[in-house]
């Protein structure tokens, strides 16, 4: 079989409809997300349903540009055993811009999450930075940068293969044509796309490490102003890899199995992407270690109370120790061995209680600072302790919209785009190894 006959069967085996009935649900799901939105703004429990949203913005947004940068990983240190699933990462991207537009619905929601926002409560030696119109400028502002280096970097790693597979099959739509205007040669195309993807992963990597780190600083850790900790961002930056690993588990499961790519995601190939995941878990676990070992040898007392309040406290302790089992017990006794992690269907597992972790994870540091806020300002009863964990219905709804949301742009944007980088001449050397 020639390379051209190989590509052509590759194209027609790994194309992706998005069935009415998937398309229906996901629709369904985004819908329930909507009014479960709307219903707690007029029902008088908008600060739970606000406070839902922003969770589950900053957990799938941060997820969107997770793998993203899975992808420039791979760019940058040129590896060959994630080229199958390169474009399974990349479809995650196409959530970012959503993710945009439900930080800029936060921004009218802020008064719910930060107290700083009240001038006469802010921390004076933080008021410079804590101030609302500078918050929602640098926000968008590095927000804009990353879009613009994301775009760029995905239109050329795309670019190639739209253009071999509309000369090969005639494969096109309204989307996917917009990435081969004044298309040229093949070979021309080829060369042009690994200059242009290596000499802008480095920059969308550094983008990302910013932009992870201004929102887990902004948007997380600014809720208790008191709490402060240089690693926070870098822990926010795991957790979204994490959380795109995770994902990226479950698609290359399906694309293996449904798309009929047993040859290039081969077992050798979703073992990797498990035990990528498994080291990403243990290295989760390392920052929260070395962060709490920071605050207990420098005692520092301004950061003691955050840590005391959701690893001691009787609400929340209990909660900090099943997110530990989530994200790192199960993880990594479960992906140890090589015969669970070649498994499809026992990885999913694993890869579904970690999203379940990362969840839970971006509740745990979000909802008891919020707590305390409410607490401090005379609506909640401080004396009697905090709430607690009090997962409700408008948890579960917006949950269930965002993450409706973010299934159908990685699949609408698989449906339009070839699944497999086929212009990648190092795409089909796997298959031969």
């Amino acid at each position: 079989m020639t390379r051209n006959d190989e590509m052509k069967e590759v194209l027609t085996n790994s194309a992706f409809q998005l069935g009415n009935g998937i398309r229906n649900l996901l629709i369904v799901l985004m819908a329930i997300g909507v009014i479960g939105f709307i219903v707690g703004l007029v029902s008088g429990h908008s600060g739970l349903a606000w406070r839902a949203l922003l969770i589950n913005t900053i957990l799938f947004g941060g997820i969107s540009t997770g793998g993203l940068m899975f992808s420039v990983i791979m760019t940058v240190t040129e590896a060959n055993w994630g080229r199958p699933i390169k474009r399974l990462a990349e479809s995650m991207a196409s959530f970012t811009p959503f993710a945009g537009i439900l930080f800029i619905i936060l921004f009218f929601g802020g008064h719910h999450f930060f107290e700083w926002m009240d001038h006469d409560k802010v921390i004076h030696s933080k008021a410079g930075w804590l101030s609302y119109p500078f918050f929602v400028e640098r926000n968008v502002i590095l927000f804009i940068i990353f879009m613009i280096l994301g775009w760029f970097y995905l239109k050329a790693s795309v670019r190639p293969d739209v253009g071999l597979a509309k000369r090969l099959t005639q494969f096109g739509n309204n989307f996917a044509n917009r990435f081969i205007k004044n298309y040229g040669d093949q070979e021309e195309e080829e060369l042009q796309s690994i200059r242009i993807t290596r000499r802008l992963a480095p920059f969308v990597g550094i983008a990302f490490a910013l932009l992870s780190t201004l929102i887990a600083f902004d948007w997380m850790m600014s809720i208790d102003q008191e709490w402060f900790s240089t690693m926070f961002g870098v822990q926010y930056a795991i957790a979204n890899m994490i959380g795109a690993l995770a994902m990226l588990m479950i698609f290359s499961g399906f694309a293996r199995s449904r798309l009929r790519l047993e040859d290039y995601i081969s077992v050798n190939r979703y073992h990797d992407v498990s035990k990528l995941g498994f080291s990403a878990c243990a290295l989760w676990t390392y920052l929260i270690f070395s962060q709490v070992l920071v605050i207990w040898y420098g005692n520092l007392p301004e950061e003691t109370p955050y840590v005391i309040l959701r690893m001691q406290s009787h609400e929340w302790g209990w909660v900090f120790w099943l997110i530990m089992v989530l994200l790192f017990i199960i993880p990594f006794f479960g992906l140890m061995s090589r015969t669970s992690s070649n498994s499809v269907w026992f990885s999913r597992i694993i890869a579904i209680d970690i999203l379940v972790g990362v969840w839970l994870e971006k509740y745990f540091l979000i909802v008891p600072s919020i707590q305390e806020n409410l607490a401090a300002a005379g609506h909640g009863a401080a004396e009697h302790g905090l709430p607690g964990f009090e997962y409700n219905l408008y948890d579960f709804a917006i949950t269930l919209g965002v993450l409706g949301g973010f299934l159908f742009c990685a699949l609408w944007f698989l449906q339009r785009i070839p699944v497999v980088p086929i212009s990648d001449k190092r795409f089909f050397q796997v298959s031969h190894h």
